[in-house]
């Protein structure tokens, strides 16, 4: 991906999916943790911060573990994944959600 695309991908998430305080465009990774009984995800920021995101339930579930884990998201009536680079195929997935169970991509 292109350092555009990169920022035009930036720019759709902040429409969709915004971070408090903080643009995708300045996001190095993204991480899951599960503080207590609800995962969610944070952004680090270039700078060293962390960003979390405006509407946490937006977040439904994720693949993988430590930075850049492949995340699903709602964004109204669909569903969208943002895939960190594994580039696999993602027909039929089953992704860990916020609560521990599961979700499925349909």
């Amino acid at each position: 991906m292109t350092r555009m695309e990169r920022k035009n991908a930036a720019k759709y998430l902040d429409e969709i999916i915004p971070l408090l305080g903080a643009s995708h465009t300045e996001v190095i990774d993204y991480l899951v943790s599960v503080p207590m009984r609800y995962a969610e995800v944070k952004a680090r920021l270039a700078n060293g911060r962390t960003a979390r995101l405006a509407n946490t339930k937006q977040f439904l579930g994720w693949r993988g573990y430590g930075a850049n884990p492949t995340m699903l998201f709602a964004c109204g009536d669909q569903r969208v994944v943002i895939d960190t680079g594994l580039e696999e195929d993602l027909s039929g997935t089953t992704f860990i959600a916020r609560d521990g169970g599961q979700v499925a991509l349909s």
